[in-house]
């Protein structure tokens, strides 16, 4: 069995498990970071266990499923 050693974002990882919990880890963070982004000033962003619940007037949630295309 080969010993693979290889560093993503910084840490080194050394298991094909490993590797797959930092992927998943990093595209989570970017998602949660662009729904922010959407999200705009004003708007509430929180995380629950069925995803995301925003909150904000009618006008901003608009403007950020606007963004979000």
């Amino acid at each position: 069995m080969a010993n693979i050693k290889m560093k993503f974002n910084g840490r080194n990882i050394t298991s094909s498990a490993q590797l797959q919990r930092e992927l998943t880890r990093s595209m989570e963070k970017q998602v949660e970071d662009s729904l922010k982004k959407a999200a705009g000033p004003g708007v509430r962003m929180k995380k629950t266990r069925d995803g995301y619940t925003f909150e904000g007037s009618p006008e901003q949630i608009e403007r950020m499923t606007k963004r979000l295309r």
